[in-house]
């Protein structure tokens, strides 16, 4: 079966409520497992006068129970109770379903004999409202979006739901990332632990990225919290660069007028307006996660600590680019990754596939003739990350 028939298979078999599902044909089983997040809602942070301007408040809620209480899909050998290793799946901006990433996660699952788990970040894929992905409801957003700013023309109902959250709160794009950082350095030590049900006690932990989920991880890998990631190895696809490099403008991802208030925020202002606004300080390691994320804005903010970090991590990281990547340019990831003087070296392919494709779309799927090439295609980069991971 080709990639095409591989993920419209997975497309049909899989929901987020069994708790166990078969895959037909296959040696693999998805397992749904249940996590609550480290960061718990409150109620206090939800004003309910505080609604968008076409009467939306849901779209600027806080405290949604769902970001806190929900459930991942883990990949893994059918037949089998726990494994030794893990390999963490890391998804790209505003993704609200797992749609495209399920036959990566087999994929790895099959070839590396580890567990692959597809870990959603804060209010992505199912730790978002359903509203978020209401065609007709979204569609009304974008439409407003339009109207409030003409020359706002990649406002769509796809990206209505994060361009009008980041639009209006700016500082979320960084609460919903130390979430996420936190959220995954709890499942790292429940995995680590042998508290984890599918997996032996010292199971390796490494990484697959993509896209923002790539800088999500290199700020947890520079932070590196109790050494918690030092043995970890982590594949970069279509992601590691800064942030001021990435042009996250797309009728997939952000607006024009959600990206500029986030420029506007991390890159054109001083982040210290944003730290005041975060209410999570408390917390152990904030203050590491915190400088890291700021390595990672800039390349003229805390390079010492980014490229000392990434020499250190030379041999644990591998990366992919696209030629034609107009999201996060392959170059980009590139100077991020080597450092100034392009002395850490990190292994990184550079490729350009012989048909149409995006950032947002590597291997499509929806034209028949284009079949052999994408496979060829998936195969080069993940057979890749399958010999680096496995």
């Amino acid at each position: 079966m080709d990639y095409f028939g591989n993920q419209m298979l997975l497309k049909s078999c899989y929901d987020f409520h069994t708790r166990d599902i078969a895959i037909p044909g296959s040696e693999s089983r998805i397992v749904n497992c249940d996590f609550r997040s480290v960061i718990k809602p409150d109620l206090r942070l939800d004003d309910p006068t505080n609604i968008t301007a076409d009467g939306h408040p849901e779209l600027l809620l806080r405290s949604f129970e769902g970001n806190y209480n929900f459930t991942y899909p883990v990949f893994m050998a059918e037949g089998k109770e726990t494994v030794e290793g893990a390999i963490i799946m890391l998804h790209g901006l505003n993704e609200r379903n797992w749609q495209k990433y399920l036959y990566w996660a087999q994929y790895l699952s099959e070839n590396t004999g580890k567990a692959v788990i597809l870990f959603p970040m804060a209010f992505h894929v199912n730790r978002s409202p359903s509203l978020w992905s209401d065609p007709r409801a979204m569609q009304e957003v974008a439409q407003h979006r339009i109207h409030q700013a003409p020359q706002n023309v990649v406002a769509t109902p796809i990206n209505a739901a994060l361009s009008t959250r980041l639009d209006t709160h700016p500082e979320w794009f960084c609460t919903s990332g130390l979430q996420s950082c936190y959220d995954l350095i709890s499942l790292t030590q429940l995995i680590r632990s042998g508290r984890h049900p599918l997996f032996s006690s010292g199971a390796s932990v490494d990484f697959f990225a993509y896209s923002v989920g790539a800088f999500l991880l290199e700020v947890l890998l520079i932070a590196n919290p109790d050494e918690l990631f030092s043995e970890s190895k982590s594949f970069l696809f279509l992601g590691g660069s800064s942030f001021e490099q990435m042009q996250g403008i797309s009728r997939y991802i952000m607006d024009a007028k959600a990206f500029d208030r986030l420029e506007e925020a991390f890159i054109r202002q001083d982040p210290k307006a944003i730290k005041q606004k975060i209410n999570i300080e408390h917390l152990k390691t904030f203050n590491i996660l915190w400088s890291a994320f700021m390595a990672m804005l800039r390349l003229d903010r805390f390079q010492a600590l980014r490229e000392r970090s990434f020499h250190r991590l030379r041999n644990q990281i591998s990366a992919v680019g696209l030629s034609r990547d107009q999201v996060i340019p392959a170059k980009s990831i590139l100077r991020t990754l080597w450092g100034a003087n392009n002395r850490n070296k990190i292994p990184m392919s550079i490729l350009d596939f012989p048909y149409p494709y995006s950032h947002e779309n590597p291997f499509p799927i929806g034209n028949p003739v284009l079949h052999p090439q994408v496979n060829q295609a998936f195969q080069q980069v993940f057979s890749g990350a399958m010999k680096f991971l496995g």
